[in-house]
Parts: C-alpha cells; sequence; structure tokens
C-alpha cells in the first residue's frame, strides 16, 4: 500500500514538475522587452489570471526560494525549522498505537500531534511573525508584479485578447 502510494506521489510531482515554463525564454523573457508592459485597468485582471494559469509551477518555485532564503537569511527561523523539525521527527517516527498515560488519562499520538502543531504555530507566531509576514508579502508582491505586467504568452489556454499577444506595432485584424 505504500508503495502504491509513493508511486503515485511521484508522479503527480512528475507531472507537475513538467509544467515548469522555460526560465529564460518564457518567464523571464530576456531579450524580448516587448514581453513586459503596463495593461488597460480593463485587462489587468484578466492578465494576471491567464499568467497565474500559466506560470504557476514558476510561481510556486519562486515562492519556495523566497521561503528558503528568508530561512537562510534570519538564523532565528533557521533554528527554529532544526528544533521543530527534530521534534516532528521524533514524532513521526513513533508507532502509530504509542500510549503514554499521564494520570488518569491517556495521550495518543495524535494528541501529541496536536499538541506539537500547536506550540509549533504559536512560537513561530510569536518569535518570527514579522519576517514571516514580510516574506510572505515580498513574494506575493514579486508574484502579482510579474504576473500583472507579463503580457500573457501567445500559447496561453485562456489569452486575455488578440491585442496582448500580438507584437507591438501590428494592428489587430
Amino acid at each position: 500500500m505504500a508503495a502504491l502510494s509513493s508511486q503515485t506521489a511521484v508522479k503527480k510531482i512528475e507531472a507537475f514538475l513538467k509544467r515548469i515554463r522555460k526560465w529564460d525564454t518564457e518567464f523571464l523573457s530576456i531579450g524580448h522587452p516587448e514581453a513586459f508592459s503596463v495593461p488597460k485597468p480593463d485587462d489587468i485582471l484578466l492578465r494576471i489570471t491567464a499568467n497565474l494559469d500559466y506560470f504557476s509551477v514558476n510561481y510556486a518555485v519562486c515562492l519556495t526560494l523566497f521561503a528558503l532564503m528568508s530561512i537562510v537569511i534570519y538564523p532565528q527561523l533557521l533554528v527554529m525549522v532544526c528544533v521543530f523539525s527534530g521534534l516532528w521527527y521524533g514524532l513521526w517516527t513513533r508507532p502509530n498505537h504509542i500510549r503514554l498515560q499521564v494520570g488518569a488519562a491517556f495521550i495518543t499520538k495524535r494528541h501529541l500531534m496536536y499538541a506539537l502543531g500547536t506550540v509549533n504555530a504559536l512560537v513561530v507566531f510569536f518569535f518570527a511573525r514579522t519576517t514571516i509576514f514580510a516574506t510572505i508579502g515580498a513574494s506575493f508582491l514579486f508574484v502579482l508584479g510579474h504576473a500583472g505586467l507579463h503580457v500573457v504568452p501567445a500559447n496561453a489556454k485562456g489569452k486575455v485578447s488578440e491585442e496582448e499577444v500580438t507584437e507591438p506595432g501590428k494592428a489587430c485584424v
């Protein structure tokens, strides 16, 4: 059963990663300055939606890189990641049927997971909320800025309009 689910997970990850667009020619459009333009106010929401769908995997990679950079740059986050990773590893490697008796009550693995999750969330929120919210804000600003300013590629499913995918200077018929 575990081998079947891990094979399914690997296939899903492979299918997800196949959707990565080329970083140099499509995502960053190096050498194509016309790929970035300021949209009309009426078209901005459509452009953002189409680009979020088309570049979704690239944006996920960018968000992951933002998170990893913030963990490396701020040592406090790095210490918290190491400590809580060790605690979660210790809890996940315990057998599922583990039961601890505290007084008259029994505590199961599920109770320990809820408790560790709560402690984890409270500690992270208390000690690193500013860093985490700043990282989330910067990463989403980057994603929305790119999605709003990048012209929708011609081979995207939900093209915004004929006008945006044609080359500048050419008239639409």
